[in-house]
């Protein structure tokens, strides 16, 4: 791994809770990228089909490439700094899984811990997709060489 080629922000912020969405591509070497989404705050209800939307955008966009960059080879949602998740937002991770699927990437988790690490083992996401310590694991899962 390289240097962070593009950073953008989204933010929601409304009535109830907050979260926001940073996304950062990882150059990996060998012309390969990675992109890491970083969230942060309370994933709900009330921000995310919000939420849906962005990860299926950035997600799409990561596929194709980004101001420059290569198309990413894989995307991990780091969860580092989530406090809370609800099923609302079980399901937009779900969905943000199938659509990296569909565009084959590969779709890793980081960085959940407390509440959130443990509604993502309850539902079973941990049977569908690695669970990272945090980002650079997933990154370098990613990025090494298969």
């Amino acid at each position: 791994m390289r240097t962070r080629l593009d950073t953008t922000t989204g933010d929601r912020v409304r009535a109830g809770s907050q979260v926001s969405l940073r996304r950062t591509d990882v150059d990996c070497g060998a012309e390969a990228t990675a992109t890491v989404l970083a969230l942060a705050g309370e994933i709900d209800a009330s921000n995310s089909g919000w939420l849906t939307v962005r990860l299926s955008a950035m997600i799409a966009s990561a596929s194709t490439g980004h101001a420059g960059a290569a198309p990413s080879g894989g995307v991990v949602i780091d969860l580092t700094r989530v406090r809370f998740c609800d099923a609302s937002g079980i399901t937009a991770l779900v969905k943000a899984f199938k659509h990296a699927e569909s565009m084959h990437l590969v779709l890793e988790l980081a960085g959940a811990t407390g509440r959130v690490d443990r509604i993502l083992c309850l539902t079973g996401i941990d049977d569908v997709l690695t669970l990272h310590t945090g980002p650079a694991d997933a990154l370098k899962a990613l990025c090494s060489p298969a």
